[in-house]
């Protein structure tokens, strides 16, 4: 059912003018239960052969990929050996026989083994336990980014050259978006139905915009999709700039969520999910995000737009949306821009979470099936 899934919101993808999902996706998540089990988990997802359409450079990294899965060549098949873990769930899922999804679990009582395979990657890791009273133990994971970002030094040049260009393009839509805000400042009784037609949100009797509406509201979607192209694959690209800048200025450009059995009391660095941590991404897209209110606040493209499938796009609602304070300045200048954008693409230099967990939490590791462990992290997989 996953597969076929994936192959619907794959073809929606490809009929889509935008489709904003990474072509290979790679996710780490660890499960901490206390001091005695850890279920790591990583998960591959690759998109199908239609989403290269025309472009071979593409087609060629998605092959690749697919056929490193198939073979156990992926570069997750070796560290989850060398992890050594007492028990192991591997799993291919294939569409049309062409490998789309892998997912290595395991679960493991060395935490020592999990912090080698995340410092191959560039993070190190370290754990502490303490022992409150009777009841109550604390626990403490830091993670710290280590070595250099993987891109050699002629792709990281490459980059910065195209963020200086995508710096042009953001500076376009931010003076856009200004006028439109302006524009909302006299006429604060038009934001419904310009935003209802920016966003695509018309009801079944949508409001008329006057022609000086339109030509604003034409411009900014513009401007938007412009600055959202950082997200797509170029034609004769491989590589969204997005995943570029995630090799150029991560050392650890993969997606981690970590969960804890028990309750966080202390949290820096990552950001909350439903059930889960997420080390935030150093990206261009992070990037933008981290300048709302700097030139522009509320930010459009942010609020319409996000790095996954059609079906987890942002739906902003019109009528709350315009009731949101608007502030802006004059539009910067690119070079302001892309100096702005750099000083976001910098890795916290610690991610840390402090939790507590009851005795009656502790597992009784005699007679409990491991494989539940590994059954529990599986089904709370942070989506």
């Amino acid at each position: 059912m996953r597969a076929i899934r994936a192959a619907v919101a794959a073809a929606a993808c490809v009929a889509a003018a935008a489709c904003f999902e990474e072509p290979v996706r790679e996710h780490l998540h660890l499960t901490l239960i206390g001091d005695q089990v850890v279920v790591v988990t990583a998960v591959q997802e690759v998109a199908g052969p239609e989403t290269a359409r025309s472009n071979p450079e593409l087609a060629a990294r998605l092959d690749e990929t697919r056929a490193a899965i198939e073979r156990g060549w992926d570069r997750w098949r070796p560290l989850f050996d060398e992890l050594q873990p007492g028990i192991e769930r591997t799993t291919i899922e294939k569409e049309n026989g062409a490998a789309w999804r892998a997912l290595y679990s395991a679960a493991t009582a060395d935490f020592d083994a999990v912090a080698r395979l995340l410092a191959s990657q560039g993070l190190d890791a370290t754990i502490d336990h303490d022992r409150v009273d009777d009841y109550n133990f604390e626990h403490e994971l830091r993670l710290y980014p280590v070595g250099s970002p993987p891109a050699t030094s002629n792709e990281r040049a490459e980059v910065e050259r195209r963020i200086d260009e995508w710096s042009v393009t953001v500076a376009d839509y931010l003076a856009e978006a200004a006028a439109l805000y302006e524009h909302l400042e006299r006429r604060p009784d038009r934001a419904v139905p310009c935003f209802s037609h920016l966003f695509d949100r018309q009801g079944p009797e949508p409001t008329a915009l006057d022609e000086g509406e339109e030509e604003l509201v034409a411009r900014l979607k513009d401007r938007i999709q412009a600055v959202a192209r950082v997200l797509q694959v170029e034609s004769g690209e491989a590589y969204t700039l997005n995943e570029l800048s995630r090799l150029a200025f991560d050392p650890f450009p993969v997606r981690l969520t970590v969960a804890v059995r028990g309750t966080p009391l202390e949290v820096e660095g990552f950001v909350d999910g439903a059930g889960f941590l997420e080390r935030p991404a150093v990206d261009l897209w992070r990037a933008l995000a981290g300048l709302e209110g700097h030139w522009l606040e509320p930010d459009l493209v942010t609020a319409m737009i996000a790095p996954g499938p059609q079906d987890r796009q942002p739906e902003p609602v019109p009528e709350d949306f315009a009731t949101i304070a608007r502030r802006w300045t004059k539009a910067p200048q690119p070079s302001e821009v892309a100096a702005a954008l750099r000083a976001e693409l910098v890795p916290l230099e610690l991610h840390r979470v402090l939790w507590r967990s009851t005795a009656a939490e502790v597992v009784d590791l005699e007679n409990e099936d491991p494989w539940n462990f590994v059954d529990a992290a599986l089904a709370d997989l942070p989506p």
